[in-house]
C-alpha cells in the first residue's frame, strides 16, 4: 500500500514536468489557468477583464487552437507556460486580442496526362 502511495507522489509532482504536446488535455487545461492568473496579477485585471481572457483562451483550447507546442511557450522545468504566440494585450484598455495565423494551402502540381503533354507539344510545334 505504501508503494502505490509512493507512486501517487512521484506522479503528483512529475506529471507536468513533460513537453506541452504530451501533456494530457487536463493538464493542460490546468497550466492554462495558471497562466491566466498570472496575467490576472500581473496586469492587475479586473473580474470583467479576467472573465474576458478565461473566455478567450478556454474557447481556443476547446477549438485545438493550442495542441501545437508552437502556439505556446511552456518551461518544462517551471511547469508553467511562459507566453501564448499570438495574444496580445491592449495597455490602454487591459484587453487581450489573440490573431489566428492564415493557414497557407499549397496546392500541389499536378502531373499531365499523356493527352495534355500531346496537346502541348503540338502547340510548341506550331510555333
Amino acid at each position: 500500500m505504501e508503494d502505490l502511495l509512493k507512486a501517487i507522489d512521484i506522479e503528483k509532482k512529475t506529471r507536468f514536468n513533460k513537453s506541452w504536446s504530451k501533456l494530457e488535455r487536463g493538464n493542460k487545461l490546468n497550466r492554462l489557468h495558471g497562466f491566466i492568473e498570472l496575467e490576472k496579477e500581473t496586469n492587475e485585471l479586473n473580474d470583467d477583464q479576467y472573465n474576458q481572457l478565461h473566455k478567450l483562451l478556454t474557447g481556443l483550447f476547446d477549438k485545438s487552437v493550442f495542441s501545437k507546442s508552437s502556439e505556446i511557450d511552456y518551461c518544462e522545468k517551471e511547469t508553467k507556460i511562459t507566453s501564448i504566440v499570438n495574444l496580445k494585450y491592449d495597455t490602454e484598455n487591459k484587453t487581450y486580442s489573440f490573431k489566428q495565423p492564415k493557414k497557407v494551402v499549397k496546392t500541389s502540381a499536378k502531373s499531365k496526362s499523356k493527352i495534355d503533354r500531346h496537346f502541348s507539344r503540338s502547340k510548341d510545334n506550331k510555333k
